[in-house]
């Protein structure tokens, strides 16, 4: 169906009217008018198009959601309208180039020019629709190489989806698979918030001691006062870590291990009143790994390794340093879109992952840690319901983002050239792993999986 046909569903026949009597109608129609702007707008495919009309209208100039729907699904077809008043219109759209429909949803706001919002999203695929439609746009994102990497879904313990696209090493053309160590970023806060609670089970740490118990030498005292609970669930205003960024190389050279990382931030306060509001903090997981360090006398990783790794069967996980990356997975950054052409991200690496993430882990290891994480192998029943339930955090337990009404727990990261899903859905007993060498790729492909999933206790 041609655009102008489906838009003249909308109940007036435009196209039959003289063009003064049809600005008119558009002048006393101004939910339809923005409706069919956004449409053309959004089925043009151009970026700058879609910006400048997110922008005019809802004062938002980069529409992460709208700019990759319009890739993902190649524009939309009017279906047919729902409901219409002269504030709001509900329309169903075909996706172009995926199976089934998205609901759009307009509101005219009080001004009657803009828009107060505008959401669309799409509406379940029954049987394993939403697998092969995430599928499908993996596949074209990959062909645009905006996608290397590896995804498994799980449901009830049987792969219905393992798949990988593109190569681990783009210039040697070597194969990704299921068993090639990609990085972790911000997925590793898992293995370390996991360390502590075991830790607290063996009466080594308390989570409401503060880190200065731990940490007797620490400069800032008043950022020796936030607790242990308050770091695993990012309200101690402990902020970032200064080795991240682009432009942190100074930094960088500086920094090999978790003590160095610490004295690169050891004389800032917090943020804000630690325990008055939930702020995500990377450093607040630096010093979880100290804390680590001094109470069990050893290393990091050395404790991971025994007390995750090795339980969890996760084999080819672990924590290389700059100079022994030899067989992980390169990734390619277009530094979130400041780069027009993929960069390797090699230059911008840390030295060493730590206990805030920038560890490497496999598909199948990750998709093992998420099962001996739920068969209850690696903390007891009340340290893994800390864990995987929210509390003062609403999207976060301890070291877990949750959903509540999916029963949902897991992790997700990502940084220059790589991008992490991980995350078990309790109503529907199905795991997620997605590794990805792209920047936010992973995250955009479970949504697209997850919104289009029939939800059992519907």
């Amino acid at each position: 169906m041609s655009l102008a046909l489906s838009l003249g569903l909308l109940g007036n026949a435009a196209t039959a009217q003289p063009p003064v009597e049809r600005q008119a109608a558009q002048q006393s129609d101004p939910v339809k008018r923005i409706f069919e702007e956004w449409l053309t707008a959004f089925n043009s495919g151009d970026p700058a198009t879609i910006k400048a009309f997110y922008g005019k209208y809802l004062g938002d100039d980069n529409p992460m959601f709208a700019l990759e729907n319009a890739q993902d699904t190649c524009g939309f077809d009017l279906e047919r309208t729902e409901a219409r008043s002269a504030t709001t219109m509900t329309a169903l759209l075909r996706q172009r180039c995926l199976p089934g429909l998205q609901r759009a949803k307009l509101e005219l706001a009080a001004d009657g020019v803009k828009l107060k919002s505008l959401d669309f999203s799409p509406l379940p695929l029954s049987g394993d629709g939403s697998i092969k439609a995430m599928a499908a746009i993996a596949d074209r994102l990959a062909a645009r190489n905006d996608f290397a990497g590896s995804i498994i879904i799980a449901r009830h313990g049987n792969r219905i989806l393992a798949r990988n696209w593109g190569f681990a090493d783009s210039t040697k053309r070597t194969p990704m698979t299921l068993d090639t160590p990609m990085f972790l970023a911000s997925a590793g806060k898992m293995f370390t918030a996991v360390a502590t609670l075991q830790l607290v089970d063996a009466g080594k740490i308390d989570l409401d001691a503060p880190v200065g118990r731990y940490l007797t030498d620490y400069p800032n005292k008043d950022m020796a006062k936030v607790t242990v609970r308050q770091l695993l669930t990012h309200r101690g205003g402990t902020g970032d870590i200064g080795i991240l960024g682009r432009d942190d190389g100074a930094n960088r050279a500086l920094t090999r291990t978790i003590d160095d990382i610490v004295r690169l931030n050891g004389n800032r306060a917090p943020d804000f009143p630690p325990g008055s509001k939930a702020d995500y903090s990377n450093y607040g997981f630096i010093l979880l790994g100290a804390i680590i360090e001094r109470v069990t006398n050893g290393s990091y990783y050395d404790y991971i390794a025994e007390h995750v790794f090795q339980p969890a069967r996760m084999t080819n996980s672990g924590f290389p340093d700059h100079d022994h990356l030899q067989g992980v997975a390169v990734g390619y950054t277009h530094f979130y879109g400041a780069e027009p052409k993929l960069v390797a991200n090699m230059d911008v690496l840390p030295w060493r992952g730590a206990s805030a993430g920038g560890g490497v882990s496999t598909a199948n290891d990750m998709l093992r840690f998420l099962g001996t994480m739920k068969d209850g192998k690696l903390l007891s029943p009340a340290m893994f319901k800390l864990a995987t339930t929210a509390g003062a955090t609403t999207w976060y337990g301890m070291g877990f983002v949750i959903n509540s009404e999916q029963q949902s727990w897991g992790h997700g990261g990502n940084s220059y050239g790589m991008d992490v899903a991980v995350h078990y859905y309790g109503n529907m007993d199905t795991s997620f792993v997605c590794l990805a060498t792209r920047d936010m790729v992973c995250n955009r492909l479970i949504f697209a999986w997850n919104l289009r999933t029939v939800d059992p206790v519907q």
